[in-house]
């Protein structure tokens, strides 16, 4: 005789319905897990995805804003046109000890840090992973008004096992987590259905700033004299807003020449300038333009991916050049946040 289902009175009835949303949703995550892990480019997404779990934080909290404003407040950059963040309440407080934390070599201090009211009740461990870290950000939020329980989901499927570190873009969870008392399962199948697809979306926009990454390095080596754009094209993967003044400030150039600069990413379709105008103006990454509405998305099949490049002693020196100079960037931004 099959052994019974765990008792619903820990997380949702385990319908067909449901059982399936957990496996589709943890497969997403380990599938993010694996990809991420073997990288080229996974500081600078690391970095992106910490944006975008924030803002997704903040709309739990039910704060109006959206994605691309935690972009734009990250770059240092304001938006034309968006709504201007409230000034009596500091949105992002809790951003940089929750980026800290992320980086954080030991994986007991976010856990540890916890309060002493969460915990497993027994016969937890028969339950699913996911479940057990959704229902932990649940307690938490139970007890915690602020944005911290909804940031601390990575770190829980990092603690289960469903990732090998916190992944920034999986901050998840649902209203319902603070204000009911019990969950219905509709509201455990909606996070587990949001989570899912922010571990897709996540996926994806790696793809893309793997594919940016690759062109960045063919215009380098296309290009007869690079000069800095090997420069600003690695501050483009970390920092996807631009500015000539931010870009001048960082690289160290006239605003002439950063001007000058960008124009040249522009015309290798590195970037997409974002402000019809010709005083502060502001550029950003074709794969976030297209996402955030700023130009029209490609309609029909994708355009083939140029082959890539020859194994060769010299274009090995210029792409070793340009992590060097993406790892400057990473460390430059890290002393400045």
């Amino acid at each position: 005789m099959s052994a019974p289902l765990p008792s619903p009175q820990f997380g949702p009835a385990y319908t067909p319905q449901m059982v399936n949303a957990i496996a589709s949703c943890s497969a997403a995550i380990a599938r993010l897990d694996a990809r991420i892990c073997a990288s080229s480019v996974r500081a600078a997404w690391v970095r992106r995805a910490a944006w975008s779990g924030y803002a997704k934080a903040l709309q739990l909290q039910q704060v109006e804003l959206d994605e691309i404003d935690a972009f734009s407040w990250g770059c240092g950059l304001k938006l034309p046109g968006r709504a201007q963040p409230t000034t009596h309440l500091d949105l992002y407080a809790d951003f940089a000890p929750w980026q800290a934390a992320l980086a954080e070599s030991d994986p007991l201090a976010w856990r540890d840090a916890l309060p002493l009211a969460i915990g497993e009740p027994a016969g937890a461990a028969e339950h699913p992973t996911l479940i057990r870290a959704l229902d932990r950000v649940r307690q938490h939020a139970r007890v915690d008004g602020s944005p911290i329980p909804w940031l601390g989901l990575p770190f829980a499927l990092r603690d289960l096992k469903l990732a090998s570190t916190p992944l920034p873009c999986l901050v998840g969870g649902v209203k319902a987590f603070r204000l009911k008392k019990t969950p219905q399962d509709a509201d455990w199948l909606a996070a587990i259905r949001d989570l899912e697809a922010k571990a897709n979306a996540g996926l994806a926009r790696l793809d893309a700033l793997e594919r940016l990454y690759r062109d960045a390095q063919r215009a380098i080596t296309a290009a007869y004299r690079p000069g800095a754009l090997p420069a600003l094209l690695a501050l483009t993967q970390h920092r996807p807003l631009v500015s000539p003044q931010l870009v001048a400030s960082d690289l160290g150039l006239s605003l002439a020449g950063a001007s000058k600069l960008l124009e040249r990413a522009r015309a290798a379709e590195l970037l997409v300038e974002i402000t019809a105008r010709k005083t502060w103006r502001l550029f950003l990454t074709p794969d976030l333009a297209a996402e955030f509405g700023f130009v029209a998305p490609k309609r029909g099949r994708p355009v083939k991916e140029a082959a890539p490049l020859p194994r060769d002693r010299e274009l090995a020196a210029v792409f070793d050049a340009f992590d060097h100079e993406m790892a400057k960037i990473d460390a430059l931004l890290a002393r400045t946040a």
